[in-house]
């Protein structure tokens, strides 16, 4: 788990997988030397003799700054296998780190927009359909299961998270029926479309008006197998 030291779930999260034990990685937006904020100096103190690391692209002695922060916010997408946006105002340090994310094709989810001004940016990115809705945790726990798959082997209930690959500009995740996850009851139909082979995913209305996907175009997964039993609902 990679997360800032800030206040409320980044700082959260490092207590919770500490006090199990759990490695974590923070990510500083100011030199080696000290903490932000300073009173997660005993945090970063606890990350560290657990066994985590901090990273950092400023050298000891430089202080924090609203550039050093949208820095380190694309930093931490940058070595994240993917980014969970819990709630953000539009235009915020958190929201470089989607938006970085997006760029470099990685798996972003948000929770869903409340309405309220605090997650406007989830909201901005949901809307684009940008980040995969995930109204819940589990989906957060699924993604260490993620494997590239081709569209043709993708079985009945997997989960699908994002494209992969080259292709993924020239036929973008919109394509695919009202985005993405939850998770997908799928109908396979291998066919022919003109001369490439293709396949429909399905999961009933609006998922019927599909267009044809790529046989060999690759999709970010978690199989059916991996997921809990109940199903993730939208």
């Amino acid at each position: 788990m990679t997360r800032t030291l800030a206040y409320g779930v980044d700082s959260t999260a490092h207590q919770a997988a500490t006090g199990t034990g759990r490695a974590t990685l923070a990510i500083l937006p100011r030199g080696l030397d000290g903490a932000h904020p300073h009173a997660h100096a005993p945090l970063l103190r606890s990350i560290l003799d657990g066994g985590g690391a901090a990273v950092s692209l400023y050298q000891p002695g430089t202080a924090t700054s609203g550039a050093t922060l949208k820095a380190s916010a694309a930093l931490l997408a940058a070595v994240a296998q993917a980014v969970i946006l819990v709630e953000a105002l539009d235009h915020v340090e958190a929201m470089y780190a989607a938006e970085t994310a997006v760029d470099l094709h990685l798996p972003l989810l948000a929770a869903p927009a409340t309405g309220d001004v605090r997650s406007s940016g989830n909201a901005r990115l949901l809307e684009g359909q940008l980040a995969v809705n995930s109204p819940d945790p589990r989906l957060a726990v699924a993604l260490p299961h993620a494997r590239v798959a081709r569209a043709a082997d993708i079985g009945d209930g997997d989960l699908l998270l994002a494209g992969a690959g080259r292709r993924l500009l020239q036929h973008p995740l919109h394509r695919l029926p009202r985005a993405f996850p939850p998770v997908v009851r799928l109908r396979r139909e291998l066919s022919r479309h003109g001369a490439r082979r293709v396949v429909v995913l399905s999961q009933g209305d609006p998922w019927e008006s599909c267009d044809p996907w790529p046989a060999d175009d690759r999709l970010l997964i978690v199989s059916a197998q991996r997921l809990t039993d109940r199903p993730l609902e939208e």
